[in-house]
């Protein structure tokens, strides 16, 4: 792994919606000019569970207030930015597939580092194998030797050095033909490459 997302060609933003900047446009499901407000609850067990039922919005109105705040449809890599103590790896990432949510635009909450491409989404295969690696224990294991706290930075992802991008793409092939994506298998396949 010698590669930054940089000169993967990406980038990494925390999510730019700050929630209780919003509350006045929070709206508790989508529809006609509102989108999806994600949030790491909306996300459990490797796959997106929404919209949940939760003390937290579902959704967004789209307005000339919010927009700047939103990302346009695409394929998404999220990376949690806070993991309890007990939680088994610290960096836990998610694919929001637009497959799952066809909506124009997404609000992903701060508590959300998104790798994206300029501002929008990101090739299918590419945010599965970003996903798949980011999610294996050998990067875990390297991510708390640099880094002691439970919080994921956007600096500490830039930070990284991930494979290049042809072993990326192959990862998510593998990644997205899993019927269930477990921890062993996630590190008995990184660990084969």
């Amino acid at each position: 792994c010698s590669h930054t997302l940089q000169e993967l060609g990406l980038e990494v933003s925390t999510g730019p919606v700050v929630d209780f900047r919003v509350r006045s446009h929070w709206r508790k499901d989508p529809g006609e000019a509102r989108v999806p407000l994600l949030y790491p609850h909306h996300f459990a067990n490797g796959g997106l569970n929404y919209p949940a039922v939760h003390k937290k919005p579902n959704a967004l109105a789209v307005n000339e207030e919010t927009r700047k705040w939103l990302m346009p449809q695409g394929c998404y890599t999220l990376v949690k930015r806070f993991s309890a103590k007990e939680e088994r790896r610290r960096v836990v990432a998610f694919v929001l597939d637009p497959k799952q949510l066809q909506f124009d635009f997404y609000g992903f909450e701060n508590h959300f580092n998104v790798i994206h491409a300029k501002k929008h989404g990101i090739p299918t295969d590419l945010a599965h194998g970003l996903a798949l690696f980011l999610n294996s224990t050998l990067l875990d294991r390297q991510f708390r030797l640099f880094s002691g706290h439970t919080q994921v930075n956007a600096t500490d992802l830039r930070t990284i050095k991930y494979p290049d991008r042809t072993q990326l793409m192959k990862f998510g092939k593998w990644a997205q033909k899993q019927q269930k994506l477990t921890q062993d298998a996630i590190d008995a396949f990184i660990e084969s490459q």
